[in-house]
């Protein structure tokens, strides 16, 4: 390997840390309370909003597992998962108003003063630290599988660990930190797709056969099965539900500075995001053109149709591109899982000791959390993708309803529905040993059933 080569990725890392370091530190106040640590006043602009939104929403999953699974099984994975994710965007639309229309700093205190029910907040709560963990789980182990291959680190936990510190500096911030640091993330997400797109299509150029590159290919040996009609529907069921409930998003709209930068925000996003979708779609095209024949993990497959196939500015920015994602999700859940911990589980804590001592705890809870996730990341868990489907069905189990109920009928009731929908949840995976997806039917079915029920009930 040449000395730049070598020296190349060490020095776009630490312009990459570096610009991490200055731009979030300036979201650090000393005269912080919990509604500048939380929701950053509801002030966030419309060009931050955008970012922030657009960098929380493309996690390490979606570039790194989108792109291997578009490699692998072609035209069904841009079925489901793209439709999926951005379906969900179309329902939130109709809960802006209702959102911001509360003065709740988390949404399982919204869905409490909602629906009445203090039992209703730690449940949720609980559930989100839960499913943010192990979506947590798999930033770390992307980020630890990439940056080791890029600055050829021989163990993957010091990679991984450079992730803890990197999550850590900024969200102790809270979200202005967060904020500030997703302009640079998704700034680097788009430049990096688009760069590494343009960079193969250029090899490829205009002898590729499309229409097979896009068919499953069955020869590849992979980690997981190949995907069929059926179940390519029911992942855009589980992801789209997932999306339009889920609480990182409903942050960002009660985050901005108005209803009308809320809306303009959902309204501009789809495009940066379906972009971003193209690019790896191209990428995904032009590696199965080039190297048709590549095996093992998505981050191994991706590793090397990246260094193989890109020349070097193109593979840096498009590591820079997964270390970017990975960074913005990981920051964003890990704010509110503690959050969940701190404001929703142990509500007692918001009312001793005041705000200085609240805040500290907020930041225990981060190191705390962060520690146990990547911890978690070198357990042999399932893949990162099927991680994520189990993360966003128990979301979908504890908002949807609650967000898109036309009025809180039979408020009571909502914490024996939400009980239920876990609980069978979990139960057909155990019994059927089905996909989440999949399990999310009977569950969201089981959900409805009982909650009109007890509505009519309470009538």
């Amino acid at each position: 390997m040449s000395p730049v080569a070598l020296v190349a990725p060490i020095l776009a890392f630490g312009c990459y840390t570096l610009a991490i370091i200055v731009l979030t530190g300036r979201g650090y106040r000393w005269n912080e309370d919990r509604y500048h640590f939380y929701l950053a006043r509801r002030n966030v602009g419309l060009f931050a909003s955008i970012c922030t939104f657009g960098a929380t929403w493309m996690s390490a999953a979606s570039l790194l597992g989108f792109t291997m699974g578009f490699y692998r099984e072609g035209w069904i994975t841009f079925f489901s998962s793209v439709n999926g994710w951005l379906l969900g965007l179309v329902p939130m639309c109709f809960v802006v108003f209702r959102l911001r229309a509360t003065q709740a700093l988390s949404l399982p205190e919204w869905v409490e003063r909602r629906y009445g029910d203090r039992r209703l907040r730690p449940l949720t709560g609980a559930a989100l630290v839960v499913a943010y963990i192990f979506y947590i789980v798999i930033q770390f182990k992307v980020f630890g599988n990439i940056v080791s291959r890029m600055l050829e680190i021989e163990h993957v936990f010091v990679a991984s660990s450079l992730v803890y510190l990197f999550v850590l500096y900024t969200t102790f911030g809270g979200l202005p930190s967060v904020v500030r640091s997703d302009i640079l993330n998704f700034a680097l997400i788009i430049g990096g797709v688009t760069v590494a797109a343009v960079a193969l299509m250029a090899q490829v150029g205009t002898s590729a056969n499309l229409p097979a590159l896009v068919q499953p290919e069955q020869a590849v040996v992979s980690h997981s099965p190949p995907t069929s009609l059926v179940t390519a529907v029911l992942i855009i069921f589980g992801w789209g539900l997932g999306v339009a409930a889920n609480p990182q998003y409903a942050i960002r709209i009660v985050s901005a500075r108005n209803t009308g930068t809320a809306l303009n925000m959902l309204k501009s996003v789809p495009f940066l995001v379906g972009w971003i979708y193209l690019c790896l779609t191209a990428i995904a095209l032009g590696g199965k053109r080039l190297l048709p024949a590549l095996a093992g993990t998505p981050e191994e497959t991706f590793t090397a149709l990246s260094q193989t196939a890109l020349p070097l500015y193109a593979w840096i920015l498009l590591f820079l591109a997964v270390i970017a994602a990975a960074v913005s999700t990981a920051n964003s859940q890990l704010l509110l899982a503690a959050s969940s911990w701190c404001h929703d589980i142990f509500a007692g804590w918001a009312t001793r000791g005041g705000e200085e001592l609240f805040l500290l705890r907020n930041r225990v809870v981060i190191a705390v959390i962060a520690s146990v996730a990547l911890v978690l990341s070198f357990f042999p868990l399932p893949g990162i993708m099927i991680l994520g489907r189990y993360s966003w069905a128990v979301v979908a189990l504890c908002f949807l309803i609650p967000l898109y109920s036309p009025k809180p009928h039979a408020p009571k009731a909502l914490f024996p529905v939400v009980c239920l929908g876990l609980a069978v949840h979990a139960a057909t995976i155990a019994v059927f040993r089905v996909m989440p997806e999949v399990a999310l039917v009977p569950a969201l079915v089981a959900e409805v059933v009982l909650y009109v029920v007890l509505a009519r009930r309470s009538a």
